[in-house]
C-alpha cells in the first residue's frame, strides 16, 4: 500500500495574523452596531421580559430612595443621643472657641449673681459701715463707693471665672460635665425623672461642675465672698420645654430604627437592581434613588440651621453661640450625607460605563486599545502573564464582582461614612481593576489550514 505523504503544518507568519486580526476587529465592528441600533430601537422593538419584574424593581428602588434620609437621619441620631462617649467626643471641643468660653463664663458669673445677691451683699456692708458715720462729706463719699464696689465684685468674679474657662484643666471639667448632661439627658428622653437637667426653660447642659470649679479658684485666692457662694445648678438650654416630646419620639425612634435601617434600605436596593431586567438602568436609578435621598438630608440640615435660630431667642443663647452648637452636631450627619452622595455618583458612573450607551461603549473600547497595546509591548519584550493572565480574563466578571462586594463590606463595616473613606474606597477600588485590565490576557485562537 502507498503512503500518502502530508505536507508538514506551517507556521502562521506575520501576515497571517494581521489578517486575522482584520477579521476579528470586523466582527467586532459589526456586533457593536448591533447593539448599538438594538438600544436605539424603539422599546416596542426590544425583547421583553416579564412585565412584573420592571414594576418590582421599581417599586424595591422607589421605597429604598425614599427611606434613604430616614436612615441616614437615625443612623446619626442613634450614634449621637445613645452613646455618651460619642456626644462628649462631640462636644468637648467646643470649650476650646473662644466666643463659647465668652458665653459659658458669662453664664456662670449670671448663676452665681443670682445666688449671691452681689448687690444685695455690698449694700449690707455699706449699710453697717454707714452706721457710725456722722460726718455727711464722708457719708456721701461713702455712698458713692457702693456701685463701684459692686461692680468690683462682679470683676473679680469675672475675671476668676474667664481665667478658670480659658484653663486648660477646665477641659476635663467640660468633659465631666458634658458626661453628666448627656446621661441625665438620656435618662430624660428615656421617660425616667431627671429633674437636674430639666428647668422650665428646656433640657440642656449643666453647669453645676463648672461653677464648683470657680468658686474654688475664688476661695484659692482668698476671695472672701467664696464662701457664700451656695450650691448652685443651671442649665445652658439645647431642647426647649416645648419642643421635649417631640424630641422624645424622635429619640425612641432613632434607638428603634437607627442601626438595622440602613441596612434594609441597601438590600432594597441591591433587590431591585438584581430584579430588574436590565440591570445597568437599575443601578442608574438606584444610584440616582440615593443619591437625591442624601441630598435631602444635606437641605434638611440648611432648614434646621434656620429654624433653630428662631426657635431660640437670644435671651436663651446667643445666636452665635447657637449656630456653633449646631454646626457642631450637624456636622457628623453632613459628612454621613455628603459621602453618600459622593458614593451615589461612584455608582452611577460605573453603572454608565457599562451600560451598552454609544458613548460608554467607546469608552470602553478606547481603554480595550490601550490595555491592548500595552499588552502587546510588553509581549515584545519579553514581559507576559501568560496562564494567569487567561485565568483572569476568564474569571474576569467574578472578579471584578468579588472587588465590588470588598469594597462594600469596607463601607458597610465603617459607618458612619466619611467623604474621606468613599473617595478613598473608590480610588482603591478603581486602581485595582485598572491593574486587572492590563493583568488579563485574552486567550488567542488562531485557525491554521491545511493543505
Amino acid at each position: 500500500m502507498a503512503t500518502e505523504d502530508h505536507e508538514p503544518e506551517q507556521e502562521p507568519t506575520v501576515v497571517d495574523l494581521q489578517n486575522r486580526l482584520a477579521e476579528l476587529e470586523a466582527a467586532n465592528a459589526e456586533l457593536a452596531a448591533r447593539l448599538d441600533d438594538e438600544t436605539a430601537a424603539p422599546a416596542s422593538t426590544r425583547p421583553r421580559g416579564p412585565r412584573w419584574r420592571g414594576a418590582v424593581a421599581s417599586v424595591l428602588i422607589v421605597l429604598a430612595a425614599l427611606l434613604t434620609p430616614v436612615a441616614i437621619v437615625s443612623g446619626w441620631a442613634r450614634v449621637l443621643l445613645s452613646d455618651t462617649d460619642a456626644f462628649v467626643a462631640t462636644y468637648s471641643p467646643l470649650i476650646q472657641n473662644p466666643r463659647v468660653q465668652a458665653y459659658v463664663t458669662d453664664q456662670i458669673v449670671d448663676a452665681i449673681d443670682a445666688k449671691l445677691d452681689i448687690d444685695g451683699t455690698v449694700n449690707q456692708v455699706f449699710d453697717g459701715i454707714g452706721e457710725n458715720i456722722q460726718r455727711p462729706a464722708v457719708r456721701l463719699a461713702l455712698e458713692s463707693l457702693r456701685q463701684p464696689a459692686a461692680d468690683g465684685v462682679r470683676s473679680t468674679i469675672h475675671g476668676v471665672a474667664a481665667r478658670v474657662v480659658t484653663s486648660d484643666a477646665f477641659a476635663q471639667v467640660w468633659r465631666e460635665s458634658l458626661r453628666l448632661s448627656h446621661s441625665q439627658a438620656v435618662a430624660t428622653l428615656n421617660g425616667e425623672q431627671s429633674s437636674v437637667t430639666i428647668t422650665d426653660q428646656g433640657l440642656g447642659l449643666r453647669l453645676a461642675p463648672l461653677i464648683a470649679a470657680v468658686k474654688d479658684a475664688l476661695s484659692q485666692q482668698g476671695f472672701a465672698l467664696a464662701s457664700r457662694i451656695p450650691e448652685i445648678d443651671r442649665t445652658i438650654v439645647l431642647v426647649r420645654s416645648d419642643s421635649l416630646i417631640q424630641v422624645q419620639l424622635a429619640y425612641r425612634a432613632a434607638l428603634a430604627t437607627g442601626y438595622w435601617l440602613g441596612v434594609v434600605v441597601l438590600v432594597l436596593f441591591v433587590a431591585g437592581v438584581m430584579v430588574s431586567l436590565r440591570k445597568w438602568l437599575a443601578t442608574i436609578w438606584a444610584a440616582v434613588g440615593l443619591g437625591l435621598g442624601a441630598a435631602l438630608v444635606l437641605g434638611g440640615v440648611g432648614i434646621g440651621r434656620v429654624v433653630a435660630q428662631a426657635s431660640i431667642p437670644p435671651s436663651v443663647m446667643p445666636n452665635d453661640v447657637l449656630l456653633i452648637f449646631y454646626d457642631t452636631v450637624s456636622e457628623a450627619i453632613n459628612d454621613l450625607a455628603a459621602a453618600t452622595v459622593l458614593l451615589a455618583i461612584v455608582v452611577a458612573v460605573v453603572a454608565w460605563l457599562a451600560a451598552p450607551f454609544r458613548v460608554s461603549t467607546a469608552v470602553r473600547g478606547a481603554w480595550g486599545g490601550l490595555t491592548e497595546g500595552a499588552r502587546t509591548r510588553a509581549d515584545a519584550h519579553g514581559l507576559s502573564t501568560g496562564k494567569v493572565g487567561e485565568w483572569l480574563f476568564a474569571q474576569r466578571v467574578l472578579i471584578r464582582v468579588a472587588v465590588g462586594l470588598v469594597a462594600a463590606v469596607v463601607l458597610i463595616l465603617n459607618r458612619p461614612l466619611s467623604a474621606g473613606l468613599v473617595i478613598g474606597t473608590a480610588v482603591t477600588s478603581l486602581v485595582v481593576l485598572l491593574l486587572l485590565s492590563l493583568l488579563e490576557r485574552p486567550a488567542t485562537v488562531v485557525e491554521v489550514g491545511t493543505e
